[in-house]
């Protein structure tokens, strides 16, 4: 069984290639370096239609799904926004695939038309730029600390590194945050207060790590224009040791805060990078694999939730467990506790 990996690493390269989606003009040059939201390639696309369906999006009849439309016809969308679905952790959702305006909806289909918006690539990560494809894109490399979160609502930003308490479990109130934190990109555990995001847009801050989010909250987060990033997704649960170490050693440094959608088809995901120089070029993140003893790894589901520990033996595909499961799984011995049988389902290597 192939793992699903959150990478945690204290130092590596990265490389991330930035394509248009059609053909265009590279803006930067071989060589040159890049901060994350430099533009590095612009293309002229004339003003086209897209047909999104929201009945396949969401997996239901035509009947029911146009029930669930969001949106009316003249509204502007932003690439990212629902369109369609149950708003909410793990609801299947139809998102805009890019910026642009509701020009017609008939039954489940929406017509959207695209705005030029789409039109400038910005690099979101901050680098050399290594390679180039004239006309399409540019691939640029990175040597920095790296952690990858569970979600992110989609925005970007980069300031410096301040820790909200020296514990994982850490809760944000409106309280911690003043004028002396504009700028900064504040780090916590859990946020369960409305109030603590809107002040934070207030000061204004740069960007928000968090291990976790109130799912009630959900809203609240979308709407706010700094970057939000969650190790741990949404509930109570405190940010991974792992990920906090990482963190509280680069308080005070400058870090880029990639918030950007998850997307399982590319392998993106929401992530913290902080660049680091005059180390050398460090390996890249190693590549899917499966599970076998001496890894880390997460537990991702159940009461255990964010626990991090070794896998000791893997378990036949037999296994059963209290719930009725019979799957593959895993022996799993975390600091201070006895080993533990977990689905592989339930786990996660941290890379």
């Amino acid at each position: 069984m192939i793992a699903p990996v959150s990478y945690i690493q204290p130092l590596t390269t990265l490389r991330r290639q930035r394509v248009l989606p059609v053909e265009g003009q590279v803006l930067v040059k071989l060589g040159e370096t890049v901060h994350s939201s430099n533009p590095v390639a612009r293309a002229s696309l004339e003003s086209r239609h897209l047909i999104l369906d929201a009945a396949r999006a969401l997996g239901l009849p035509s009947e029911r799904a146009k029930k669930l439309i969001q949106r009316s016809v003249g509204e502007q969308v932003e690439a990212g926004g629902i369109i369609a679905g149950r708003r909410g952790a793990g609801a299947r959702q139809l998102r805009a695939p890019a910026s642009g305006q509701i020009a017609a909806i008939s039954e489940s289909q929406i017509l959207l038309q695209v705005s030029d918006e789409s039109s400038l690539l910005q690099a979101r990560v901050p680098g050399l730029v290594i390679d180039i494809d004239p006309g399409r894109g540019v691939t640029i490399e990175c040597v920095c600390a790296w952690a990858q979160g569970l979600w992110g609502n989609g925005r970007l930003g980069d300031g410096i590194l301040h820790l909200v308490g020296d514990k994982p479990e850490q809760t944000l109130t409106a309280d911690q945050i003043d004028m002396s934190l504009r700028g900064a990109v504040l780090v916590a555990g859990i946020c369960e207060h409305r109030q603590a995001l809107e002040l934070a847009a207030q000061v204004p801050i740069r960007g928000l790590v968090l291990g976790s989010l109130t799912t009630r909250l959900l809203p609240v987060a979308l709407k706010q224009a700094y970057p939000i990033v969650l190790t741990e997704g949404f509930g109570n649960t405190p940010m991974n040791a792992d990920a906090f170490k990482l963190l509280s050693n680069h308080n005070g440094d400058q870090a880029t805060i990639n918030a950007q959608l998850s997307n399982p088809l590319n392998g993106d995901r929401p992530e913290v990078i902080v660049p680091i120089r005059d180390s050398g070029k460090p390996p890249q993140a190693i590549p899917m694999q499966s599970f076998r003893v001496g890894q880390v790894v997460r537990v991702m589901a159940g009461s255990d939730r964010g626990l991090i520990g070794e896998i000791t033996s893997l378990l036949p595909p037999s296994t059963f467990y209290p719930s009725g499961l019979h799957a593959p799984g895993a022996s799993v011995r975390s600091q201070g506790r006895d080993e533990v049988e977990y689905p592989l389902a339930n786990l996660e290597l941290l890379g």
